[in-house]
C-alpha cells in the first residue's frame, strides 16, 4: 500500500511488478476496485496508469469489459526476442564507449545473479534474479545509446519480455548457460571489443529464445 500520494510512474511501476511476478495473472481481467483498495489508491489514478500501460501494450483494454493482462503467448515472446536480437546489438554498435562505471556495474550484475541463481532452487527468488539480469543488462548498456527513440523502444520491449522471463524461470529454465554467455559478453565489453560483443549479443538472444519459448508452449495464460 502506498503511504503517500503516488506519482503516476509509481503506480505504473507497481502494476508492472504485479504483472511480471504473476500477482496479476496472465490472461486475467483486472478487478479495478480490489486492485485500487490493495494499492491504497482511488480508482482515478489507477485507471490513468492502466490507460498508459495499454498504450505501451503491457495491458489490454476491451470496451465495456475493463482491463486485462495479456496471455503469455509464445508467438509474441518470439516476436519480441526477434526484434531485440536485431535492435540491441545495433544500438550498442552505435553507442558511445561504455564508461568504466557501467562496465563495473555489468560485472556486479553478473555476480549478483550468479549468487542468487547458484543457490538451491527457490523459484521466486531465482525467477526474479534472471529477470533482473536480462532487463538491467540491457538498461545499463542502452544508457550509452545515441538514438534515444531506439533506446526507449528497446526498454519497452524488454519490459514486455520481463513477465515471460519470470514465468520461464519459474518453470525451470536452465539458466547456467545463459549466465555464462553474459559473462563472455562482459569480457568482450571490458576489453573494448564492441563489435564482437554485438555479434555475441545477437547470437545469444537467438540461441536462448527458442528453448525459452518452448517452455511457454502449452502453458500460455497459466
Amino acid at each position: 500500500m502506498f503511504q503517500r500520494k503516488p506519482l503516476r510512474d509509481d503506480v505504473q511501476k507497481e502494476i508492472l511488478n504485479r504483472i511480471v511476478d504473476g500477482r496479476l495473472a496472465a490472461g486475467s481481467r483486472i478487478n479495478e476496485t480490489h486492485l485500487a483498495a490493495d494499492m491504497g489508491l482511488s480508482r482515478t489514478p489507477l485507471r490513468e496508469a492502466m490507460i498508459t500501460l495499454v498504450a505501451k501494450q503491457y495491458l489490454n483494454s476491451h470496451m465495456g469489459r475493463g482491463f486485462a493482462v495479456p496471455p503469455l503467448d509464445p508467438v509474441l515472446f518470439r516476436e519480441i526476442q526477434s526484434m531485440l536480437s536485431r535492435l540491441e546489438p545495433f544500438a550498442l554498435s552505435e553507442s558511445s564507449t561504455l564508461s568504466p562505471q557501467t562496465v563495473m556495474e555489468l560485472n556486479n550484475l553478473i555476480n549478483r545473479a550468479r549468487m542468487k541463481l547458484g543457490r538451491e532452487p527457490v523459484w521466486p527468488q531465482q525467477a526474479e534474479a534472471l529477470t533482473i539480469l536480462v532487463y538491467q543488462w540491457s538498461s545499463l548498456v542502452m544508457s550509452h545509446a545515441q538514438n534515444q527513440t531506439l533506446q526507449t523502444e528497446i526498454a519497452r520491449l524488454q519490459g514486455l519480455a520481463s513477465r515471460f522471463w519470470y514465468h520461464i524461470a519459474r518453470q525451470g529454465f536452465p539458466f547456467e548457460d545463459l549466465l555464462a554467455s553474459y559473462g563472455q559478453m562482459y569480457e568482450l565489453l571490458r576489453s573494448g571489443q564492441t563489435q564482437e560483443a554485438c555479434t555475441h549479443w545477437q547470437k545469444q538472444t537467438d540461441r536462448f529464445s527458442e528453448p525459452a519459448a518452448n517452455i511457454l508452449t502449452g502453458q500460455a495464460g497459466n
